[in-house]
């Protein structure tokens, strides 16, 4: 299946900025289309604030009206530079078609980011955002953790290096679990215009076996010249390190994995493995839940 549909929410400008120059690179192949949208929040007042009256102030509201019109006058200016740099022409998605190339389209709406984003997040083929860094905002990250768990669809995270072409050269983090599975499943089409692709598996002795056989048997069926890696760490090496070690290695320019459990998102993803390896090693990531 040809990617087709991409999903960039614009909530920052550098952030925007990161996002949105990976999902032009990713268009250009099979001239699709990125629906840019930014959401305006809705105000809420500061807890610490006290109004007499009971509600919001109209001062209050005044300013924060003002600074949600201001962000978004900078964001929809971003988008037009942006279109115009990486030649992605601007195209509503009802009237685009594939001899326009790839192509993008703005929406500027009011909502609730995290239900929002991710409840339109469901009908692309793929959500495309900035690597949450040091500096990155809760609201960042929830929305990342929101895409990632509620929109079944899968995230690619891009540092702020960005991505400097297609990926041409993939590893694919294979545990044998269900949402690894459904990451090479949903991934087919970035898998198949690569030149190289690395199954790598790593795992204790005493853990279950894990055949890399038919997962790259099942690539090869789908027109994927993909190898394998299996290896059993010994002692008191970490299977997390080891597979750093790997991939770093094979310095891919994608690495492919399932994300895991909600309930462990800051300590698996966002403050463990995936976290390390978008920001130590500079690798975009493509998670599927």
């Amino acid at each position: 299946m040809a990617l087709k549909s991409i999903f960039v929410p614009f909530c920052e400008e550098k952030s925007a900025e990161t996002a949105f120059r990976a999902a032009a690179l990713m268009a250009r192949g099979d001239n699709a289309h990125i629906s840019v949208v930014h959401l305006r929040a809705r105000p809420a007042p500061p807890a610490n604030v006290y109004f007499p009256l009971g509600g919001v102030s109209t001062e209050f509201t005044e300013n924060f009206q003002k600074a949600e019109d201001r962000l978004a006058d900078n964001l929809k200016a971003l988008f037009t530079k942006l279109c115009e740099e990486t030649g992605v022409s601007m195209a509503s998605l009802e009237e685009r078609t594939d001899a326009h190339g790839g192509t993008a389209s703005w929406a500027d709406r009011e909502g609730d980011p995290l239900a929002d984003y991710a409840r339109q997040a469901t009908a692309f083929d793929l959500s495309v955002l900035a690597a949450a860094g040091d500096d990155a905002t809760p609201m960042e990250e929830n929305i990342a953790e929101s895409l990632l768990f509620q929109s079944g669809r899968p995230v690619l995270l891009c540092p702020a290096s960005g991505l400097e072409a297609a990926p041409s050269k993939i590893v694919v983090a294979w545990n044998g679990a269900e949402e690894a599975a459904r990451a090479v499943g949903a991934t087919l089409a970035l898998l198949k215009s690569a030149k190289d692709v690395n199954v790598v598996s790593v795992r204790k002795p005493e853990a279950p076996f894990i055949n890399t056989d038919d997962i790259t048997a099942y690539l090869r069926l789908h027109g994927v010249a993909a190898s394998a890696t299996e290896i059993e760490v010994t002692g008191d090496e970490s299977v997390n390190a080891r597979l750093d070690a790997e991939i770093r290695a094979a310095a891919p320019d994608l690495l492919v994995m399932g994300a895991y459990s909600h309930s462990r998102w800051r300590q698996a993803v966002l403050g463990g493995f995936t976290r390390h390896m978008i920001h130590e090693a500079k690798m975009p990531v493509l998670m599927m839940h």
